[in-house]
């Protein structure tokens, strides 16, 4: 799922080709299964899940990967100590 939506960075991709596209041979696969996903992907990469930099959550619609430099230019990403300024 991270592979897919990296691959289309500030796409807006919906749950339902989420799910095709992580589970293709699932038929019964749940909206529910994809926020878990999600949920568990932010554990692992975002600084804090809670409020997520990399993959937004696009209300209504579903999920879109921000990625690295764009997040930055938004003012959501804190530079640490030592870090370079854009």
């Amino acid at each position: 799922m991270l592979k897919f939506l990296v691959s289309r960075p500030k796409i807006v991709v919906s749950r339902q080709k989420l799910i095709s596209s992580a589970w293709p041979k699932r038929k019964r696969a749940s909206f529910r299964s994809v926020d878990n996903c999600i949920a568990k992907l932010r554990q692992k990469i975002e600084t804090n899940p809670d409020c997520p930099v990399f993959i937004r959550t696009v209300h209504g619609v579903g999920y879109k990967f921000v990625p690295q430099e764009d997040a930055y230019r938004s003012g959501r990403v804190l530079l640490t100590e030592g870090a370079e300024t854009i």
